[in-house]
């Protein structure tokens, strides 16, 4: 690895670090750990997925997923529906209230990361806009 490539692993390490402990900061005052909120983002951006899906995403068992479902489910942030080929899956859609407590959310913890910008011109956030969408993410 280069120097420059060195640096840059550092920074985002770094960058890694201070988004994540935006996201210690935000979380308390919204009363869910952080794992229902990235659950809560995930059922977000994949709408009727089931269990098994988020077990993988996550790197959770089976019975972890179980309980953290049953606990979201219990607080009236999702629902289970019956799959419509499989009868050992149900779907996991998320409610008006997980939808609303995502969003409010991030809402929060996006702001809290725009003060990373403050700093910079209209034209290097386009410069960075540019290079960030390159990485394959």
């Amino acid at each position: 690895m280069t120097p420059e490539q060195d640096w840059l692993t550092a920074k985002f390490r770094e960058l890694k670090n201070v988004i994540s402990s935006y996201l210690t900061h935000v979380l308390p005052q919204f009363h869910i750990s952080p794992i229902t909120m990235y659950v809560l983002e995930y059922l977000r951006k994949h709408p009727d997925c089931i269990a098994v899906d988020i077990a993988n995403e996550f790197g959770l068992t089976r019975g972890a997923i179980t309980q953290l479902i049953d606990k979201m489910e219990a607080q009236g942030l999702v629902v289970r529906k019956p799959h419509p080929t499989s009868r050992r899956s149900q779907l996991l859609q998320m409610t008006d209230k997980g939808h609303e407590l995502i969003n409010n959310i991030l809402a929060v913890y996006n702001t809290k990361i725009e003060q990373l910008f403050t700093s910079y011109t209209k034209e290097e956030l386009a410069v960075l806009q540019e290079l960030l969408a390159k990485m394959p993410l």
